[in-house]
């Protein structure tokens, strides 16, 4: 594996782990429970390591249908955070679709921050390609 992708990889942790623990605070605030132990935010950085490797991996493959790879996304997503939530005992503290949902609502936000990136970075080698057409033209005549 790269450094490049390495580096990618940790960015995405770090990114969805703010993310999940903004939106689980904001759960929280509506329980009783209305802490967070310091011990969850390691248990939450440990499943988005697995999840983002996992994702990183999964991406290699060409799938033919863009469908059936959200959809393996989506199920092996769930399946970390469904055997963390077991492993680290989080249902004892809170229901269980709420991890689900918060992992869910993160990975809707990170895919359609994705397609927005995407296509800005079309816009500018369209503006690139663009400019080096107007040169070549430009030099020919």
């Amino acid at each position: 594996m790269k450094s490049d992708n390495i580096k990618r990889i940790i960015t995405y942790v770090f990114a969805s782990t703010g993310a999940v623990l903004f939106l689980l605070t904001v759960f929280v605030m509506f329980k009783e429970n209305k802490y967070i132990n310091a011990s969850t935010i390691l248990e939450i950085i440990g499943a988005n390591t697995v999840i983002s490797t996992g994702l990183y991996f999964t991406h290699k493959i060409e799938f033919r249908y863009v469908l059936f790879e959200f959809l393996l996304d989506i199920g092996f997503m769930m399946a970390v955070i469904g055997l963390s939530g077991i492993l680290f005992n989080w249902y004892s503290v809170i229901q269980a679709w709420i991890p689900l949902v918060i992992v869910l609502i993160v990975y809707i936000l990170f895919y359609l921050l994705d397609i927005i990136r995407v296509r800005r970075d079309i816009k500018e080698i369209n503006k690139l390609l663009q400019k080096l057409r107007d040169k070549e033209i430009n030099s020919a005549s």
